[in-house]
Formats: C-alpha cells, sequence, structure tokens
C-alpha cells in the first residue's frame, strides 16, 4: 500500500466565515472506502499554509479524486506519495541529486 499526503488551502477569497462553514461541513464528511486514513489535522495556519493536512493509505490514487470532488469548491487541494525517511544513503544517488550534495 501506498502512503499519500494531501494538503488542503483555503481557495483564494475564502472568509473566516467560509471557513467555519467547512469545519461544520467536516462534520458529516466520512471518508472513501478504499483510503485508511492515517492522520487528519485542522491547522490554524496563514493563508499561504495549508488548513488541512491528510494522511492515508490505498492501493491507488482514486481517493484523491474523491478529496478532490468533495472540497474542491473550498479548497486548493495538492496531494503526493510519501515515504518514511532514509536511514542509510544509498550507494550511489540519481545524478541530479548527486550533482547538488557537490558529487560528481
Amino acid at each position: 500500500m501506498s502512503v499519500y499526503v494531501a494538503f488542503f488551502r483555503f481557495r483564494e477569497g475564502t472568509n473566516p466565515m467560509q471557513g467555519l462553514e467547512a469545519f461544520e461541513r467536516r462534520k458529516q464528511f466520512e471518508h472513501p472506502p478504499q483510503a485508511k486514513v492515517i492522520g487528519e489535522y485542522w491547522v490554524s495556519a496563514g493563508d499561504d499554509l495549508p488548513q488541512v493536512v491528510l494522511i492515508w493509505e490505498a492501493d491507488d490514487e482514486a481517493a484523491a479524486d474523491y478529496y478532490e470532488a468533495a472540497w474542491g469548491d473550498i479548497f486548493d487541494i495538492s496531494v503526493g506519495l510519501a515515504t518514511p525517511p532514509v536511514t542509510e544513503m544509498p550507494d550511489e544517488l540519481p545524478p541530479d541529486i548527486a550533482k547538488r550534495l557537490g558529487g560528481n
């Protein structure tokens, strides 16, 4: 299973009352059955930062479409795959990373 992280930012022009309405709407929302939610956090953050961070496991990215359909009217949503940090550097790095680290 893959891990996905979504960052929800209020769309430009969203006012505080609309933000409270979204919070109330959340009480009725159900996550899609294919998403095993690991965490959902509503964040008191500035306008340029995510107001919601959602982390889930799934076999594919279909849940991202569900979240976009359910919340895309009020949030700009960015979704990406996530992995745990590595504990050891691999013997060979991809060329672009090696170059940034000063390697050949």
